[in-house]
């Protein structure tokens, strides 16, 4: 089965702050045909965004698919609270490449 990155896929992959303590991930597709194809697929989902980044599925907060938007918005915990020693991302708009590299079956 061949596969191709989200992010050649969709439109748009975003993430950002949704709090001090959670990250949301927009993916957006103008064309619906499109949409509905990445989301027939399941490949996205609240277990492979888990594994994307190396978390238990728990710490997924929200999974939705907004077919009237040809949109895929979700929400995590992030790993540290926003601002706190070590956070890399004050914004957390860098948080979305993981996202981008996850395999959707093609064909």
């Amino acid at each position: 089965m061949n596969t191709r990155p989200l992010k050649d896929l969709a439109d748009i992959v975003r993430s950002k702050n949704a709090g001090p303590y959670r990250i949301t991930f927009d993916i957006l597709f103008k064309d619906k045909d499109r949409y509905e194809a990445v989301r027939a697929t399941g490949a996205i989902s609240a277990e492979s965004v888990a594994r994307a980044y190396g978390i238990d599925v728990s710490q997924v907060s929200s999974f939705f698919e907004i077919d009237m938007a040809n949109a895929i918005k979700i929400t995590i915990r992030r790993p540290r609270a926003q601002g706190s020693s070590g956070d890399g991302d004050m914004y957390g708009c860098q948080h979305h490449v993981p996202l981008m590299l996850i395999a959707v079956p093609v064909g």
